[in-house]
C-alpha cells in the first residue's frame, strides 16, 4: 500500500507536507443541549442543573440536589422557555457581571459553583459542596470542565 503525504498551505502556497513533519491540530468540541427551563434564568453564564422532569433550574452549592452541574446557559430563559445549555469546551461571553460578579474573569482564576443560585465564584465555598466549573482562560472566556460535587460539611 503506498503512503500518501497531505496537501498542506506553506507560505502561502499549496505544497506537499515535507517528510517526517506532521500535523497538529487543537481539537476543541462543544457540547451544547437544548432544555426547558423550569424557572427564570438571568444571564448567560448562570449555572444550571437537571431536576428530576429533565428541566434545567439554577445550580445551588450549598443544596445537594441544586449542586450537579449539567452547564453554563447561554442566554436568560423565562420559566418554560427552552434555553441552550453548553455543558464544556470553551464559553465566551462579552460581560459576566451577573453570572460571575464581575464583567470580566479573572485570568487563570477556577471558577466554583456559588451559593447564590446560578452564579460561578473565583472562591472555594465554606460550605456545602465544591463544584469546579471551570477555569478562566481569557477576561471573556471560560473553559468549562465541570467536576462531580464534593460535599465540604
Amino acid at each position: 500500500m503506498a503512503t500518501h503525504r497531505p496537501v498542506v498551505l506553506i507560505a502561502g502556497k499549496l505544497s506537499l507536507l515535507p517528510a517526517g513533519d506532521t500535523l497538529a491540530a487543537k481539537v476543541q468540541e462543544v457540547d451544547v443541549v437544548e432544555m426547558q427551563a423550569k424557572e427564570g434564568i438571568g444571564a448567560a453564564g448562570m449555572a444550571v442543573y437537571c431536576n428530576a422532569g429533565f428541566q434545567v433550574m439554577k445550580a445551588k452549592a450549598d443544596d445537594d440536589t441544586k449542586a450537579n452541574v449539567l452547564g453554563l446557559a447561554l442566554s436568560s430563559a423565562v420559566l418554560d422557555a427552552y434555553v441552550q445549555v453548553q455543558t464544556d469546551g470553551v464559553l465566551e461571553l462579552a460581560d459576566w457581571t451577573e453570572s460571575a460578579g464581575s464583567a470580566a474573569l479573572a485570568v487563570g482564576t477556577d471558577y466554583y459553583l456559588d451559593t447564590t443560585a446560578g452564579v460561578l465564584t473565583g472562591n472555594i465555598p465554606g460550605a456545602g459542596n465544591l463544584v469546579f466549573v471551570g477555569r478562566a482562560i481569557s477576561p471573556q472566556r471560560l473553559e468549562i470542565s465541570i467536576q462531580r460535587p464534593i460535599k465540604l460539611n
